[in-house]
Protein backbone atom coordinates (compact mmCIF):
# COMPACT_ATOMS: atom_id res chain seq x y z
CA UNK A 1 0.00 0.00 0.00
CA UNK A 2 1.15 3.17 -1.14
CA UNK A 3 -1.79 5.27 0.16
CA UNK A 4 -2.12 7.68 2.96
CA UNK A 5 -5.95 8.75 2.82
CA UNK A 6 -8.76 6.24 3.11
CA UNK A 7 -12.31 6.66 3.12
CA UNK A 8 -14.55 6.87 5.59
CA UNK A 9 -18.34 6.87 4.92
CA UNK A 10 -21.62 6.54 7.38
CA UNK A 11 -24.72 4.80 6.53
CA UNK A 12 -27.12 2.78 8.21
CA UNK A 13 -29.38 -0.34 8.15
CA UNK A 14 -31.99 -2.13 9.82
CA UNK A 15 -30.80 -4.76 11.68
CA UNK A 16 -33.61 -7.54 12.83
CA UNK A 17 -30.84 -8.65 15.69
CA UNK A 18 -31.92 -5.80 17.49
CA UNK A 19 -34.68 -4.76 15.78
CA UNK A 20 -33.74 -1.38 15.38
CA UNK A 21 -31.65 1.16 12.40
CA UNK A 22 -28.09 0.57 12.91
CA UNK A 23 -25.49 3.24 12.67
CA UNK A 24 -21.88 2.03 10.78
CA UNK A 25 -19.13 3.74 9.42
CA UNK A 26 -16.55 2.07 7.10
CA UNK A 27 -13.16 2.79 5.98
CA UNK A 28 -11.28 1.91 2.90
CA UNK A 29 -8.01 2.88 1.18
CA UNK A 30 -8.92 5.20 -1.46
CA UNK A 31 -6.14 3.25 -3.65
CA UNK A 32 -7.69 -0.41 -2.93
CA UNK A 33 -7.86 -2.80 -6.48
CA UNK A 34 -12.28 -2.98 -6.77
CA UNK A 35 -12.11 -6.17 -8.53
CA UNK A 36 -10.23 -7.44 -5.46
CA UNK A 37 -12.11 -8.92 -2.66
CA UNK A 38 -11.39 -7.27 0.53
CA UNK A 39 -10.78 -9.14 3.90
CA UNK A 40 -13.42 -7.25 6.67
CA UNK A 41 -11.82 -6.18 10.12
CA UNK A 42 -15.03 -5.51 12.78
CA UNK A 43 -13.47 -2.63 14.88
CA UNK A 44 -15.28 -2.71 18.10
CA UNK A 45 -15.89 0.47 20.52
CA UNK A 46 -15.41 0.87 23.79
CA UNK A 47 -18.48 2.31 26.66
CA UNK A 48 -19.89 5.23 26.35
CA UNK A 49 -18.86 5.54 22.27
CA UNK A 50 -20.03 5.42 19.11
CA UNK A 51 -19.19 4.85 15.29
CA UNK A 52 -18.02 7.83 15.42
CA UNK A 53 -14.86 6.52 16.91
CA UNK A 54 -13.45 5.20 14.28
CA UNK A 55 -12.58 8.35 12.64
CA UNK A 56 -10.17 8.83 15.84
CA UNK A 57 -8.39 5.28 14.61
CA UNK A 58 -8.37 6.48 11.33
CA UNK A 59 -4.53 7.76 11.52
CA UNK A 60 -3.26 4.43 13.13
CA UNK A 61 -5.11 2.05 9.84
CA UNK A 62 -3.56 4.58 7.62
CA UNK A 63 -0.11 4.42 8.97
CA UNK A 64 -0.31 0.91 9.05
CA UNK A 65 -1.70 0.91 5.24
CA UNK A 66 0.79 3.20 4.16
CA UNK A 67 4.17 1.08 5.91
CA UNK A 68 2.58 -2.41 4.23
CA UNK A 69 1.87 -3.73 7.67
CA UNK A 70 -2.24 -4.13 6.73
CA UNK A 71 -3.34 -4.89 3.45
CA UNK A 72 -5.76 -3.63 1.84
CA UNK A 73 -9.39 -3.65 3.78
CA UNK A 74 -12.48 -2.82 4.92
CA UNK A 75 -12.82 -1.63 8.30
CA UNK A 76 -16.25 -1.18 10.00
CA UNK A 77 -17.88 0.22 13.21
CA UNK A 78 -21.09 -0.10 14.58
CA UNK A 79 -22.43 1.92 16.67
CA UNK A 80 -23.74 0.22 19.93
CA UNK A 81 -25.20 0.75 23.39
CA UNK A 82 -23.01 0.24 26.69
CA UNK A 83 -26.11 -0.31 28.89
CA UNK A 84 -28.42 -2.72 27.68
CA UNK A 85 -25.82 -3.04 24.93
CA UNK A 86 -22.55 -4.35 25.73
CA UNK A 87 -22.23 -6.79 22.51
CA UNK A 88 -24.19 -9.05 24.52
CA UNK A 89 -27.53 -11.37 23.67
CA UNK A 90 -29.87 -10.79 25.62
CA UNK A 91 -32.47 -13.86 25.86
CA UNK A 92 -35.36 -12.54 23.87
CA UNK A 93 -33.18 -9.70 22.03
CA UNK A 94 -31.71 -7.28 21.67
CA UNK A 95 -28.62 -9.48 20.23
CA UNK A 96 -25.77 -7.25 19.72
CA UNK A 97 -23.25 -9.94 19.68
CA UNK A 98 -25.37 -11.55 16.84
CA UNK A 99 -25.78 -7.87 14.93
CA UNK A 100 -21.78 -7.21 15.34
CA UNK A 101 -20.25 -10.46 14.59
CA UNK A 102 -22.78 -11.82 11.84
CA UNK A 103 -25.65 -9.84 10.72
CA UNK A 104 -23.27 -6.84 9.85
CA UNK A 105 -20.29 -8.82 7.95
CA UNK A 106 -23.17 -10.59 5.83
CA UNK A 107 -25.06 -6.83 5.05
CA UNK A 108 -21.23 -5.37 4.04
CA UNK A 109 -21.22 -8.85 1.90
CA UNK A 110 -23.98 -7.65 0.07
CA UNK A 111 -22.83 -4.02 -0.42
CA UNK A 112 -18.97 -4.28 -1.23
CA UNK A 113 -16.53 -7.83 -2.86
CA UNK A 114 -15.43 -9.70 0.30
CA UNK A 115 -12.67 -12.30 0.68
CA UNK A 116 -12.99 -15.35 3.24
CA UNK A 117 -10.49 -13.58 5.55
CA UNK A 118 -12.23 -11.43 8.57
CA UNK A 119 -10.77 -9.86 11.87
CA UNK A 120 -12.15 -8.22 14.98
CA UNK A 121 -9.84 -5.56 17.40
CA UNK A 122 -11.80 -3.52 20.10
CA UNK A 123 -11.19 -1.47 22.93
CA UNK A 124 -12.20 -2.05 26.67
CA UNK A 125 -15.46 -2.89 26.09
CA UNK A 126 -14.98 -3.62 22.44
CA UNK A 127 -12.21 -5.96 23.78
CA UNK A 128 -14.65 -7.56 25.67
CA UNK A 129 -17.06 -7.98 22.24
CA UNK A 130 -13.76 -8.85 19.80
CA UNK A 131 -12.74 -11.80 22.28
CA UNK A 132 -16.36 -13.11 22.42
CA UNK A 133 -16.90 -13.44 18.60
CA UNK A 134 -13.79 -14.66 17.89
CA UNK A 135 -13.56 -17.29 20.08
CA UNK A 136 -16.98 -18.25 19.97
CA UNK A 137 -16.47 -18.27 15.97
CA UNK A 138 -13.08 -19.46 15.55
CA UNK A 139 -13.19 -20.32 12.40
CA UNK A 140 -14.92 -16.74 10.96
CA UNK A 141 -12.50 -14.89 12.37
CA UNK A 142 -8.64 -15.39 11.61
CA UNK A 143 -7.69 -12.98 14.45
CA UNK A 144 -8.72 -11.11 17.24
CA UNK A 145 -6.59 -8.10 19.16
CA UNK A 146 -8.39 -6.82 22.56
CA UNK A 147 -6.84 -3.77 24.31
CA UNK A 148 -7.05 -3.75 28.05
CA UNK A 149 -10.92 -6.06 27.34
CA UNK A 150 -13.26 -5.33 30.39
CA UNK A 151 -13.28 -9.27 31.38
CA UNK A 152 -13.08 -10.36 35.06
CA UNK A 153 -11.06 -12.46 36.71
CA UNK A 154 -13.59 -15.21 37.82
CA UNK A 155 -16.10 -17.36 36.19
CA UNK A 156 -19.19 -17.14 38.30
CA UNK A 157 -20.88 -12.87 38.69
CA UNK A 158 -20.79 -13.84 43.05
CA UNK A 159 -17.12 -14.47 42.68
CA UNK A 160 -16.13 -11.16 40.85
CA UNK A 161 -13.85 -8.84 43.95
CA UNK A 162 -16.00 -5.52 44.37
CA UNK A 163 -12.59 -4.12 42.91
CA UNK A 164 -13.58 -5.60 39.30
CA UNK A 165 -17.12 -3.90 39.64
CA UNK A 166 -16.81 -0.33 40.04
CA UNK A 167 -19.51 1.60 37.98
CA UNK A 168 -20.27 0.64 34.57
CA UNK A 169 -18.39 -2.89 35.26
CA UNK A 170 -21.13 -3.94 37.86
CA UNK A 171 -23.72 -3.17 35.24
CA UNK A 172 -21.89 -5.68 32.42
CA UNK A 173 -21.77 -8.19 35.76
CA UNK A 174 -24.91 -8.45 36.15
CA UNK A 175 -25.65 -7.61 32.17
CA UNK A 176 -23.69 -11.10 31.97
CA UNK A 177 -25.76 -12.60 34.56
CA UNK A 178 -28.99 -12.26 32.82
CA UNK A 179 -27.69 -13.42 29.82
CA UNK A 180 -26.25 -16.50 31.44
CA UNK A 181 -23.45 -15.82 32.83
CA UNK A 182 -21.18 -19.31 31.29
CA UNK A 183 -22.43 -17.56 27.47
CA UNK A 184 -21.34 -14.07 28.27
CA UNK A 185 -18.10 -14.64 29.44
CA UNK A 186 -14.72 -14.72 27.62
CA UNK A 187 -13.56 -17.31 30.24
CA UNK A 188 -16.77 -19.81 29.75
CA UNK A 189 -16.35 -19.56 25.84
CA UNK A 190 -13.01 -20.41 25.80
CA UNK A 191 -13.27 -23.46 28.06
CA UNK A 192 -16.26 -24.69 26.19
CA UNK A 193 -14.56 -23.90 22.85
CA UNK A 194 -11.48 -25.43 23.47
CA UNK A 195 -10.88 -27.74 21.32
CA UNK A 196 -12.25 -26.18 18.38
CA UNK A 197 -10.33 -22.70 19.21
CA UNK A 198 -6.73 -25.12 19.59
CA UNK A 199 -7.86 -26.76 15.87
CA UNK A 200 -8.83 -24.04 14.28
CA UNK A 201 -5.83 -22.05 15.10
CA UNK A 202 -6.94 -18.03 15.19
CA UNK A 203 -4.16 -15.64 16.22
CA UNK A 204 -5.20 -14.62 19.60
CA UNK A 205 -3.93 -11.00 21.25
CA UNK A 206 -4.66 -8.98 23.94
CA UNK A 207 -3.31 -6.65 26.34
CA UNK A 208 -3.65 -4.66 29.38
CA UNK A 209 -1.31 -2.30 31.64
CA UNK A 210 -0.18 -3.07 35.09
CA UNK A 211 -2.02 0.10 36.25
CA UNK A 212 -5.22 0.43 34.42
CA UNK A 213 -7.48 2.35 36.79
CA UNK A 214 -10.21 -0.22 36.57
CA UNK A 215 -8.10 -3.16 37.84
CA UNK A 216 -8.59 -5.17 34.49
CA UNK A 217 -5.03 -6.73 34.29
CA UNK A 218 -6.76 -8.74 36.72
CA UNK A 219 -9.30 -10.10 34.41
CA UNK A 220 -6.72 -10.48 31.57
CA UNK A 221 -4.17 -11.78 33.71
CA UNK A 222 -6.78 -14.59 34.28
CA UNK A 223 -7.38 -14.99 30.63
CA UNK A 224 -3.41 -15.58 30.07
CA UNK A 225 -3.64 -18.45 32.75
CA UNK A 226 -6.45 -19.77 31.51
CA UNK A 227 -5.19 -20.44 28.01
CA UNK A 228 -1.73 -22.05 29.07
CA UNK A 229 -4.04 -24.49 30.85
CA UNK A 230 -6.01 -24.79 28.36
CA UNK A 231 -2.89 -25.19 25.46
CA UNK A 232 -4.69 -22.46 23.23
CA UNK A 233 -1.85 -20.63 21.60
CA UNK A 234 -2.06 -16.81 22.21
CA UNK A 235 -0.41 -13.41 23.08
CA UNK A 236 -0.88 -11.63 25.99
CA UNK A 237 1.35 -8.22 26.71
CA UNK A 238 1.22 -6.88 30.67
CA UNK A 239 2.80 -3.07 29.90
CA UNK A 240 3.88 -1.75 32.94
CA UNK A 241 2.68 1.98 34.14
CA UNK A 242 0.30 1.59 31.90
CA UNK A 243 -3.23 2.48 32.85
CA UNK A 244 -6.04 2.32 30.49
CA UNK A 245 -6.10 4.90 28.02
CA UNK A 246 -3.29 7.05 28.78
CA UNK A 247 0.25 7.96 26.49
CA UNK A 248 1.01 4.57 25.78
CA UNK A 249 -2.66 4.02 23.89
CA UNK A 250 -1.56 5.17 20.32
CA UNK A 251 1.56 2.52 20.54
CA UNK A 252 -0.60 -0.18 21.96
CA UNK A 253 -2.81 0.44 18.79
CA UNK A 254 -0.82 0.33 16.33
CA UNK A 255 0.96 -3.14 17.77
CA UNK A 256 -2.79 -4.28 17.50
CA UNK A 257 -3.34 -3.55 13.86
CA UNK A 258 0.17 -4.81 12.76
CA UNK A 259 -0.66 -8.36 14.39
CA UNK A 260 -4.09 -7.70 12.73
CA UNK A 261 -2.41 -7.36 9.54
CA UNK A 262 0.43 -9.98 9.72
CA UNK A 263 -2.34 -12.42 10.42
CA UNK A 264 -4.40 -11.11 7.07
CA UNK A 265 -0.88 -11.45 5.34
CA UNK A 266 -0.03 -7.67 5.46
Amino acid sequence: MSALVANLASSRFFAHAVAAEVEYNTLLPVDADPDQPLPLILHLHGAMSSAASLERSRPAYEAAWAAGQLPAALVVTASTPTEGGFYIDYPGGPSWETLVAEELPRHLGERHRLAQQSAVLGFSMGGYGALKMALRHPRAFQAVAALCPTIFPAERPDEVPERNRPSVLGKLNEAMRSAGYTAASVHGIVRGNAAALRAAGPRIYFDCGDADEFNLHDGASHLHRLMLDLSIPHQFRSIAGAGHADQHAAARQADAIRFIGAALGG
